[in-house]
């Protein structure tokens, strides 16, 4: 039986991975922080799957060795930090794992985004750059947009965590016709899972490019299910720049929804050519469901 150590198995993508993972039938470890621990409520359905608690921090290496040496592989759900990304290398490098999935894939493809654009990108570079000079046994999945940041929001991101979900203004980037694609958290733990047990997927990247459509579409999406017609603020390109030349991590909705980054055609093999037997969660259920909870 193949053990995987997940980090960041209390937050939303972390969970699914620890789910999957569990429905494998892998040995499940986790790791959690030292305040998590104490936290009987936020590790109860870890337990319920039958894992085994690890305390440690992403900025302690020997917690982390300790970890990681009890386990075959080990899948990174947490945002990445240069600092304590770079750590954890170092960590997995010196127990010797037999595969790590970093948490530096999950975003954009590295072939279709521009290099300088987006500073959490280029943070995900250098990681995955000392992923390689360490020789780790990695496999990288590419997701491009989250269902719950980008559909939930239909396409808006500063409207993230502001208002009940989807929000009743949303803004239109640029002529709202540029095509993006987007995975449920549940999907991108299910092609994790499977890039795991292929061998062929050792020292390679996989991207997630399911689910195209437009910024426009999405919102006419979420009219026709829910009956609801958000307010629409539209803004040029020119001026997400403006917004971005202040706030650089806006960059992602340049990526997304003025170069259409997140859709260009890559050499990077796609997950659902690679994995045939996989089914993927619709853009039009997400909303469907978001409609029903929020009573339609």
């Amino acid at each position: 039986m193949t053990s995987t150590l997940i980090i960041g198995a209390t937050g939303l993508l972390g969970s699914e991975m620890a789910q999957a993972s569990a429905r494998n039938g892998d040995r499940l470890h986790v790791l959690v922080r030292p305040a998590t621990a104490g936290n009987e409520e936020r590790l109860r359905s870890l337990k319920e799957l039958g894992a085994k608690i690890h305390v440690g921090d992403l900025d302690d290496y020997d917690s982390l060795v300790r970890a990681a040496g009890a386990v075959d592989r080990v899948i990174s759900s947490v945002h990445v930090d240069s600092a304590s990304e770079m750590t954890l290398v170092r960590a997995l490098r010196d127990a010797g794992v037999s595969r790590y999935v970093p948490s530096a894939g999950f975003g954009l493809d590295f072939a279709a985004a521009a290099p300088g654009s987006v500073p959490p990108l280029d943070l995900k570079r250098a990681v995955f750059d000392a992923i390689k000079e360490a020789d780790l046994p990695y496999t990288v999945i590419y997701t491009n947009g989250f269902f719950s940041t980008w559909v939930a929001t239909l396409g808006d991101l500063m409207r993230f965590g502001s208002s009940p979900l989807p929000p009743e203004e949303v803004t239109l980037y640029g002529d709202g016709k540029v095509p993006a694609t987007f995975v449920s958290e549940k999907d991108i733990a299910a092609v994790t899972l499977r890039a795991l047990n292929d061998p062929n997927a050792i020292r390679s990247e996989i991207r997630i490019a399911q689910n195209r459509t437009t910024q426009s579409e999405m919102i006419d999406l979420w009219r026709r299910v829910s009956g609801r017609s958000p307010r629409i603020v539209h803004q040029s390109a020119a001026e997400l720049e403006a917004m971005i030349a202040s706030a650089p991590w806006l960059g992602l909705l340049r990526a997304f929804w003025i170069r259409g980054e997140t859709a260009l055609e890559t050499a990077t093999p796609e997950a659902a050519a690679l994995y045939p037997e996989l089914t993927f969660e619709t853009i039009e259920g997400a909303l469907v469901a978001l409609a029903d909870a929020t009573g339609r």
